[in-house]
Protein backbone atom coordinates (compact mmCIF):
# COMPACT_ATOMS: atom_id res chain seq x y z
CA UNK A 1 0.00 0.00 0.00
CA UNK A 2 1.31 3.52 -0.55
CA UNK A 3 2.52 5.64 1.74
CA UNK A 4 -0.10 8.89 1.73
CA UNK A 5 0.09 11.51 4.37
CA UNK A 6 -2.77 13.39 5.85
CA UNK A 7 -1.33 16.43 3.73
CA UNK A 8 -1.21 15.02 0.64
CA UNK A 9 -4.54 13.43 1.32
CA UNK A 10 -5.78 17.15 1.98
CA UNK A 11 -5.08 19.17 -0.93
CA UNK A 12 -7.97 18.06 -3.55
CA UNK A 13 -11.28 19.42 -1.75
CA UNK A 14 -9.60 22.49 -0.67
CA UNK A 15 -10.52 25.63 -2.90
CA UNK A 16 -7.94 28.16 -3.37
CA UNK A 17 -8.87 31.86 -1.84
CA UNK A 18 -9.54 34.94 -4.06
CA UNK A 19 -6.00 37.03 -4.38
CA UNK A 20 -7.41 39.94 -1.24
CA UNK A 21 -6.10 42.61 -3.96
CA UNK A 22 -8.49 41.51 -6.59
CA UNK A 23 -11.51 41.86 -4.26
CA UNK A 24 -9.97 44.96 -3.67
CA UNK A 25 -10.04 46.13 -7.04
CA UNK A 26 -13.63 44.76 -7.43
CA UNK A 27 -14.72 46.99 -4.64
CA UNK A 28 -12.97 49.80 -5.84
CA UNK A 29 -14.56 49.03 -9.18
CA UNK A 30 -18.21 48.92 -7.51
CA UNK A 31 -17.49 52.10 -6.38
CA UNK A 32 -16.54 53.39 -9.35
CA UNK A 33 -19.47 52.70 -11.09
CA UNK A 34 -21.33 54.24 -8.10
CA UNK A 35 -19.32 57.39 -8.76
CA UNK A 36 -19.98 57.83 -12.38
CA UNK A 37 -23.61 57.02 -12.23
CA UNK A 38 -24.05 59.59 -9.77
CA UNK A 39 -21.93 62.33 -12.00
CA UNK A 40 -23.75 60.79 -15.20
CA UNK A 41 -27.30 62.10 -13.79
CA UNK A 42 -30.55 62.21 -15.98
CA UNK A 43 -32.03 64.97 -16.95
CA UNK A 44 -34.46 66.31 -14.01
CA UNK A 45 -32.69 64.38 -11.60
CA UNK A 46 -33.83 66.30 -8.33
CA UNK A 47 -37.49 67.10 -10.21
CA UNK A 48 -38.06 63.36 -10.31
CA UNK A 49 -36.60 62.34 -7.05
CA UNK A 50 -38.99 64.29 -5.14
CA UNK A 51 -42.28 63.62 -7.30
CA UNK A 52 -41.13 59.59 -6.73
CA UNK A 53 -40.85 60.35 -2.91
CA UNK A 54 -44.56 61.48 -3.08
CA UNK A 55 -45.72 59.16 -5.02
CA UNK A 56 -44.52 56.48 -2.44
CA UNK A 57 -45.38 58.49 0.23
CA UNK A 58 -49.32 58.67 -1.63
CA UNK A 59 -48.94 55.12 -2.15
CA UNK A 60 -48.55 54.12 1.44
CA UNK A 61 -51.24 56.51 2.23
CA UNK A 62 -53.67 55.21 0.07
CA UNK A 63 -53.03 51.33 2.03
CA UNK A 64 -53.24 53.01 5.04
CA UNK A 65 -49.60 52.18 6.10
CA UNK A 66 -47.91 55.66 6.18
CA UNK A 67 -46.58 55.04 9.40
CA UNK A 68 -43.11 56.35 8.97
CA UNK A 69 -43.93 59.97 10.26
CA UNK A 70 -45.27 59.26 13.48
CA UNK A 71 -42.31 56.92 14.34
CA UNK A 72 -39.85 59.61 13.12
CA UNK A 73 -41.50 62.21 15.14
CA UNK A 74 -41.61 60.00 18.78
CA UNK A 75 -37.94 59.04 18.16
CA UNK A 76 -36.92 62.98 17.59
CA UNK A 77 -38.08 62.93 21.46
CA UNK A 78 -36.12 60.13 22.64
CA UNK A 79 -32.51 62.01 23.37
CA UNK A 80 -29.58 59.88 23.46
CA UNK A 81 -31.74 56.99 21.92
CA UNK A 82 -31.78 59.18 18.86
CA UNK A 83 -28.24 59.91 18.72
CA UNK A 84 -27.74 56.08 19.10
CA UNK A 85 -30.01 55.46 15.75
CA UNK A 86 -28.38 58.27 14.30
CA UNK A 87 -25.08 56.25 14.32
CA UNK A 88 -26.37 52.85 13.92
CA UNK A 89 -27.95 54.35 10.45
CA UNK A 90 -24.49 56.09 9.53
CA UNK A 91 -22.18 53.60 10.70
CA UNK A 92 -23.84 50.47 11.31
CA UNK A 93 -24.74 48.23 8.10
CA UNK A 94 -21.38 49.16 7.05
CA UNK A 95 -19.25 47.76 10.15
CA UNK A 96 -21.60 44.81 10.07
CA UNK A 97 -21.36 44.12 5.99
CA UNK A 98 -16.89 44.62 6.50
CA UNK A 99 -17.24 41.95 9.36
CA UNK A 100 -19.57 39.44 7.46
CA UNK A 101 -17.14 39.66 4.17
CA UNK A 102 -13.44 39.53 6.30
CA UNK A 103 -15.25 36.09 7.75
CA UNK A 104 -16.17 34.73 4.94
CA UNK A 105 -13.13 35.36 3.22
CA UNK A 106 -11.18 33.91 6.15
CA UNK A 107 -13.33 31.30 7.29
CA UNK A 108 -15.62 30.37 4.79
CA UNK A 109 -13.23 30.39 1.41
CA UNK A 110 -15.40 28.15 -0.73
CA UNK A 111 -18.62 30.08 -0.07
CA UNK A 112 -17.33 33.55 -0.80
CA UNK A 113 -17.24 33.81 -3.97
CA UNK A 114 -20.99 32.98 -4.00
CA UNK A 115 -21.35 35.60 -1.49
CA UNK A 116 -19.46 38.16 -3.21
CA UNK A 117 -21.01 37.71 -6.66
CA UNK A 118 -24.49 37.90 -4.35
CA UNK A 119 -23.40 41.41 -3.04
CA UNK A 120 -22.28 42.83 -6.43
CA UNK A 121 -24.83 41.74 -8.46
CA UNK A 122 -27.77 43.38 -5.48
CA UNK A 123 -25.22 46.61 -5.03
CA UNK A 124 -24.94 47.15 -9.23
CA UNK A 125 -29.34 46.57 -9.33
CA UNK A 126 -29.38 48.89 -6.43
CA UNK A 127 -26.54 51.57 -7.99
CA UNK A 128 -28.90 51.38 -11.50
CA UNK A 129 -32.04 51.98 -9.61
CA UNK A 130 -30.88 55.10 -7.75
CA UNK A 131 -29.79 56.51 -11.60
CA UNK A 132 -33.06 55.58 -13.13
CA UNK A 133 -35.31 56.07 -10.56
CA UNK A 134 -34.43 58.88 -7.95
CA UNK A 135 -36.50 58.84 -4.98
CA UNK A 136 -35.71 61.67 -2.07
CA UNK A 137 -36.30 60.28 1.12
CA UNK A 138 -39.15 61.45 3.43
CA UNK A 139 -36.84 63.86 5.44
CA UNK A 140 -36.51 66.21 2.40
CA UNK A 141 -40.12 66.14 1.24
CA UNK A 142 -41.33 70.00 2.15
CA UNK A 143 -44.33 69.51 3.35
CA UNK A 144 -44.65 65.91 4.07
CA UNK A 145 -44.00 66.92 8.32
CA UNK A 146 -40.77 64.83 9.00
CA UNK A 147 -38.19 65.85 11.01
CA UNK A 148 -34.15 65.23 10.06
CA UNK A 149 -33.01 63.27 13.13
CA UNK A 150 -29.39 62.77 11.81
CA UNK A 151 -28.67 66.21 11.33
CA UNK A 152 -30.54 67.62 14.18
CA UNK A 153 -28.35 65.47 16.25
CA UNK A 154 -24.89 66.75 14.34
CA UNK A 155 -24.47 63.03 13.28
CA UNK A 156 -20.43 62.73 12.43
CA UNK A 157 -19.96 61.14 9.20
CA UNK A 158 -23.53 61.67 7.89
CA UNK A 159 -26.35 64.24 6.57
CA UNK A 160 -24.67 67.40 7.29
CA UNK A 161 -20.90 66.44 8.22
CA UNK A 162 -18.02 67.59 5.54
CA UNK A 163 -17.50 63.56 5.27
CA UNK A 164 -20.12 62.91 3.12
CA UNK A 165 -20.93 66.28 1.31
CA UNK A 166 -20.81 64.78 -2.03
CA UNK A 167 -23.08 61.82 -0.77
CA UNK A 168 -26.08 60.92 -3.30
CA UNK A 169 -29.31 61.90 -0.79
CA UNK A 170 -31.54 61.25 -3.33
CA UNK A 171 -31.27 57.16 -3.09
CA UNK A 172 -33.72 55.98 -0.88
CA UNK A 173 -35.13 53.50 -3.37
CA UNK A 174 -34.14 50.63 -2.60
CA UNK A 175 -32.81 50.84 0.88
CA UNK A 176 -28.96 49.76 0.57
CA UNK A 177 -29.02 49.55 4.45
CA UNK A 178 -31.93 46.93 4.43
CA UNK A 179 -30.20 45.07 1.02
CA UNK A 180 -26.65 45.02 2.79
CA UNK A 181 -28.15 43.64 6.06
CA UNK A 182 -30.50 41.14 4.47
CA UNK A 183 -27.15 40.15 2.29
CA UNK A 184 -25.35 39.55 5.55
CA UNK A 185 -27.98 37.58 7.17
CA UNK A 186 -28.48 35.31 3.86
CA UNK A 187 -24.90 34.49 4.00
CA UNK A 188 -24.82 33.41 7.36
CA UNK A 189 -27.48 30.99 7.35
CA UNK A 190 -26.05 30.14 4.28
CA UNK A 191 -22.47 28.98 4.75
CA UNK A 192 -23.07 27.56 8.50
CA UNK A 193 -22.37 30.65 11.18
CA UNK A 194 -22.75 29.51 14.57
CA UNK A 195 -26.67 29.95 15.84
CA UNK A 196 -25.81 33.23 17.72
CA UNK A 197 -24.76 34.60 14.78
CA UNK A 198 -27.65 34.02 12.34
CA UNK A 199 -30.04 34.90 15.19
CA UNK A 200 -27.98 38.46 15.77
CA UNK A 201 -28.29 38.80 12.08
CA UNK A 202 -32.09 38.72 12.44
CA UNK A 203 -31.83 40.92 14.83
CA UNK A 204 -29.53 43.61 13.18
CA UNK A 205 -32.49 44.00 9.94
CA UNK A 206 -34.97 44.52 12.44
CA UNK A 207 -33.31 47.36 14.02
CA UNK A 208 -31.92 48.17 10.60
CA UNK A 209 -35.60 48.56 9.19
CA UNK A 210 -36.90 50.37 12.32
CA UNK A 211 -33.51 52.77 12.19
CA UNK A 212 -33.85 53.42 8.45
CA UNK A 213 -37.54 54.83 9.44
CA UNK A 214 -37.34 56.32 12.32
CA UNK A 215 -34.57 58.76 11.19
CA UNK A 216 -36.59 59.97 8.28
CA UNK A 217 -34.35 58.18 5.64
CA UNK A 218 -36.50 55.58 3.90
CA UNK A 219 -40.24 54.56 3.84
CA UNK A 220 -41.08 50.86 4.49
CA UNK A 221 -41.24 50.24 0.83
CA UNK A 222 -37.80 50.76 -0.10
CA UNK A 223 -36.90 48.75 2.28
CA UNK A 224 -39.12 46.38 0.35
CA UNK A 225 -36.96 47.03 -2.65
CA UNK A 226 -33.80 45.81 -0.89
CA UNK A 227 -34.95 42.76 -0.47
CA UNK A 228 -35.83 42.39 -3.55
CA UNK A 229 -32.48 43.23 -5.34
CA UNK A 230 -30.85 40.68 -2.69
CA UNK A 231 -33.38 37.71 -3.64
CA UNK A 232 -32.20 38.73 -7.48
CA UNK A 233 -28.65 38.15 -6.99
CA UNK A 234 -29.44 34.88 -4.61
CA UNK A 235 -30.94 33.92 -7.70
CA UNK A 236 -28.92 34.88 -10.21
CA UNK A 237 -26.10 33.75 -8.16
CA UNK A 238 -27.52 29.92 -7.95
CA UNK A 239 -28.26 30.32 -11.11
CA UNK A 240 -24.85 30.80 -12.36
CA UNK A 241 -23.74 27.52 -9.94
CA UNK A 242 -26.23 25.07 -11.08
CA UNK A 243 -27.55 24.85 -7.45
CA UNK A 244 -28.00 26.71 -4.50
CA UNK A 245 -24.93 26.82 -2.31
CA UNK A 246 -25.20 25.59 1.47
CA UNK A 247 -22.96 24.75 3.76
CA UNK A 248 -20.33 21.72 5.12
CA UNK A 249 -19.83 21.12 8.13
CA UNK A 250 -15.81 21.99 8.19
CA UNK A 251 -15.40 23.70 11.79
CA UNK A 252 -11.38 24.73 10.93
CA UNK A 253 -12.24 27.54 9.63
CA UNK A 254 -14.14 29.37 12.04
CA UNK A 255 -13.38 32.93 13.52
CA UNK A 256 -13.26 31.83 16.79
CA UNK A 257 -12.03 28.04 18.46
CA UNK A 258 -14.52 26.49 20.56
CA UNK A 259 -13.34 24.40 23.85
CA UNK A 260 -14.77 21.37 22.70
CA UNK A 261 -13.74 18.88 19.66
CA UNK A 262 -15.45 20.72 16.68
CA UNK A 263 -16.50 18.08 14.57
CA UNK A 264 -19.57 17.58 14.37
CA UNK A 265 -22.58 18.62 11.74
CA UNK A 266 -25.20 15.93 13.47
CA UNK A 267 -26.21 16.08 16.88
CA UNK A 268 -23.91 14.56 19.93
CA UNK A 269 -25.09 13.39 22.62
CA UNK A 270 -22.76 11.74 25.37
CA UNK A 271 -23.24 9.38 28.06
CA UNK A 272 -21.50 8.29 31.09
CA UNK A 273 -19.61 5.00 31.13
CA UNK A 274 -21.73 1.73 30.53
CA UNK A 275 -20.68 -1.72 31.74
CA UNK A 276 -22.81 -3.40 29.56
CA UNK A 277 -23.79 -2.58 25.87
CA UNK A 278 -26.83 -0.14 25.76
CA UNK A 279 -28.77 0.51 22.43
CA UNK A 280 -28.25 3.25 20.84
CA UNK A 281 -30.85 6.52 21.69
CA UNK A 282 -33.49 7.80 19.36
CA UNK A 283 -31.70 10.78 19.45
CA UNK A 284 -28.43 9.29 18.36
CA UNK A 285 -30.40 7.57 15.44
CA UNK A 286 -31.84 10.87 14.05
CA UNK A 287 -28.66 12.28 14.33
CA UNK A 288 -26.84 9.68 12.39
CA UNK A 289 -30.19 9.58 9.86
CA UNK A 290 -30.55 13.38 9.41
CA UNK A 291 -26.78 13.37 8.26
CA UNK A 292 -27.06 11.25 5.78
CA UNK A 293 -29.70 12.72 4.47
CA UNK A 294 -28.29 15.93 3.94
CA UNK A 295 -24.77 14.94 3.11
CA UNK A 296 -24.77 12.06 0.58
CA UNK A 297 -24.79 8.22 0.77
CA UNK A 298 -23.20 5.92 1.40
CA UNK A 299 -21.67 7.70 4.47
CA UNK A 300 -18.30 6.20 5.96
CA UNK A 301 -18.43 5.57 9.58
CA UNK A 302 -15.41 5.24 12.24
CA UNK A 303 -16.00 3.94 15.59
CA UNK A 304 -13.60 5.49 17.72
CA UNK A 305 -13.53 5.06 22.07
CA UNK A 306 -13.15 8.71 23.64
CA UNK A 307 -11.88 7.14 27.11
CA UNK A 308 -14.71 7.65 29.93
CA UNK A 309 -17.37 9.20 27.67
CA UNK A 310 -17.56 5.88 25.68
CA UNK A 311 -16.77 5.81 21.74
CA UNK A 312 -17.50 8.25 19.04
CA UNK A 313 -19.19 7.76 15.52
CA UNK A 314 -17.19 9.74 12.79
CA UNK A 315 -19.22 10.31 9.81
CA UNK A 316 -17.82 11.03 6.96
CA UNK A 317 -20.72 12.06 4.03
CA UNK A 318 -21.05 11.85 0.31
CA UNK A 319 -20.04 15.50 0.17
CA UNK A 320 -16.91 15.34 2.34
CA UNK A 321 -18.70 17.01 5.86
CA UNK A 322 -17.74 15.64 8.77
CA UNK A 323 -19.90 14.95 11.84
CA UNK A 324 -19.97 12.44 14.52
CA UNK A 325 -22.23 11.20 17.45
CA UNK A 326 -21.33 10.24 20.67
CA UNK A 327 -22.56 6.87 22.14
CA UNK A 328 -22.08 4.71 25.49
CA UNK A 329 -19.77 2.26 24.02
CA UNK A 330 -17.87 0.59 20.77
CA UNK A 331 -21.05 -1.97 20.46
CA UNK A 332 -23.78 0.89 21.00
CA UNK A 333 -21.63 2.59 17.54
CA UNK A 334 -21.13 -0.25 15.63
CA UNK A 335 -25.27 -1.33 16.83
CA UNK A 336 -25.98 2.57 15.33
CA UNK A 337 -24.05 1.85 12.11
CA UNK A 338 -25.87 -1.34 11.58
CA UNK A 339 -29.58 0.66 12.54
CA UNK A 340 -29.03 3.52 10.21
CA UNK A 341 -29.40 2.93 6.35
CA UNK A 342 -26.53 3.97 4.25
CA UNK A 343 -23.77 3.91 6.91
CA UNK A 344 -21.00 2.13 6.01
CA UNK A 345 -18.49 1.00 8.82
CA UNK A 346 -14.96 2.30 8.15
CA UNK A 347 -11.57 2.74 9.11
CA UNK A 348 -9.82 6.18 9.58
CA UNK A 349 -7.49 5.28 6.72
CA UNK A 350 -5.99 7.18 3.96
CA UNK A 351 -9.20 6.38 2.07
CA UNK A 352 -11.58 7.85 4.77
CA UNK A 353 -8.66 11.19 5.17
CA UNK A 354 -9.51 12.06 1.46
CA UNK A 355 -12.80 11.49 1.68
CA UNK A 356 -13.43 14.49 4.31
CA UNK A 357 -13.47 17.97 3.60
CA UNK A 358 -11.32 19.43 6.26
CA UNK A 359 -8.05 21.61 6.78
CA UNK A 360 -4.86 19.79 6.92
CA UNK A 361 -4.69 20.52 9.98
CA UNK A 362 -7.10 19.20 11.32
CA UNK A 363 -6.46 16.26 9.07
CA UNK A 364 -3.53 15.55 11.29
CA UNK A 365 -5.12 15.86 14.58
CA UNK A 366 -8.01 13.47 13.96
CA UNK A 367 -6.39 10.77 11.42
CA UNK A 368 -3.19 9.40 13.66
CA UNK A 369 -0.92 6.79 12.35
CA UNK A 370 -3.42 4.92 10.17
CA UNK A 371 -3.42 7.72 7.97
CA UNK A 372 0.26 6.94 6.92
CA UNK A 373 -0.91 3.52 5.67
Amino acid sequence: MTNTTPRAAGRSPRRRRPRWWVELLLGLALFGVYALLGALSLPGHERRAFVHGEDILAVQRMLHTDFERSVNHWLADQGWLMVVANYEYAFGYLLVTLVALVWLYRRRPRHYPWARDVFAISTLLAILCFWLYPVAPPRLLPDAGFIDTVRLGGTWGSWGSPMVEGANQLAAMPSLHIGWALWVAVTLFRSGAAWWARIASIGHVLVTFTVIVATGNHYWLDALGGAVVVGIGVLAADLARGKPVMWDASASRRLWRRGRPAYTGAVTDTATDAKTPVPPKAAQLAAARTFAAEHGKPVKAVVQRIGRAGARVLLVGGDGALGDVVVPSVETGEALIEAVEGLERSEWDADTVAATVIGPEHRRRMAGPLARR
